[in-house]
């Protein structure tokens, strides 16, 4: 994140601290309600649908968003 931030890396940095933070909070948040409405067996279905919804966020942002390392020569 600091490289494809450049300059603004330590605002790209604190940004990324409140994401996660954000995302762990409201992942409490929704795996509480879904364990109080629904018990357990609702996990799995939502599970999947996360990690469905992950891998087609990953792949359409593969060629922006991961490009290929630059090797840089060492002197």
């Amino acid at each position: 994140m600091a490289n494809a931030a450049r300059q603004a890396a330590d605002v790209a940095q604190s940004m990324l601290v409140t994401a996660w933070n954000l995302a762990i909070a409201g992942g409490g948040l929704i795996g509480g309600v879904l364990l109080g409405g629904f018990g357990v067996t609702a996990f799995p279905a939502v599970l999947l649908v996360l990690l469905v919804t992950t891998l087609l966020v990953a792949w359409a942002a593969s060629k922006h968003g991961f490009p290929a390392a630059v090797k840089v020569p060492v002197a």
